[in-house]
């Protein structure tokens, strides 16, 4: 993975910082199946995205819950 783990940062900016790196890891599986890769590598690949998933919905609900509701 791509430092997802190391200095996690506030609400939004992680929120949008798992979001990216859940669009490179796709647009990596995507060459992986161009090229036919071994299912090794696409294993790992899906593994990592499953993750980085479960970790989006945490950080969305730490965000969510952090910042105050604001009427308009």
């Amino acid at each position: 993975m791509t430092g997802t783990f190391v200095g996690r940062q506030d609400g939004r900016c992680e929120v949008a910082d798992l979001i990216r790196e859940i669009q490179q890891l796709t647009a990596e599986r995507r060459r992986l199946e161009a090229r036919r890769a071994g299912g090794d590598e696409l294993g790992t690949n899906e593994r990592e995205i499953d993750e980085l998933r479960w970790l989006l919905a945490e950080a969305a609900r730490r965000a969510a819950t952090d910042e105050p509701v604001r009427a308009a």
